[in-house]
């Protein structure tokens, strides 16, 4: 950057540090080697692991069929097996992709009851969860999962 001006124009991703140098006095040194350990399975960036994402299990970069942001026909029978008060609209409204998996694998509830505490107790990236609405509904399916 030419000047110091904080209004600078700054392409996205660029960073400025500033150099540091570290004494040899203080800089750490093991006290004793590490002992060598198996190399770490590689992993595959371009593969989306986040269980909540439309895109979970494929490339990041695929572009979601507009199907997958709707409900499917299994989930819709899924949703009306529920009594009118215990279903799960918020959910359904708001995260398709979330309700159309849950709908899938409904059958197996041990694994359900997995997946929606899983769900219930999602804390990524230090937020709250899901809203209020779509908690509350989580917790009644995790209830009634026994």
């Amino acid at each position: 950057m030419s000047n110091n001006n904080s209004l600078d124009f700054r392409p996205s991703g660029s960073i400025d540090f500033e150099t540091v140098e570290i004494p040899a006095s203080t800089a750490a040194v093991p006290a004793s080697p590490a002992p060598p350990q198996a190399p770490a399975a590689p992993v595959d960036d371009r593969i989306d692991t986040d269980p909540l994402s439309i895109n979970f299990g494929r490339e990041k970069a695929h572009k979601p069929l507009s199907t997958e942001r709707m409900l499917a026909g299994t989930t819709i029978d899924w949703l009306i097996s529920f009594p009118m008060e215990a279903r799960p609209k918020a959910l359904c409204d708001k995260y398709p992709h979330v309700a159309n998996r849950l709908a899938q694998g409904w059958a197996d509830k041990p694994a359900s009851r997995q997946s929606v505490q899983a769900l219930v107790d999602d804390t990524r990236w230090g937020s709250a969860g899901f809203a209020a609405q779509v908690q509350g509904e989580l917790q009644r399916l995790l209830v009634g999962l026994g």
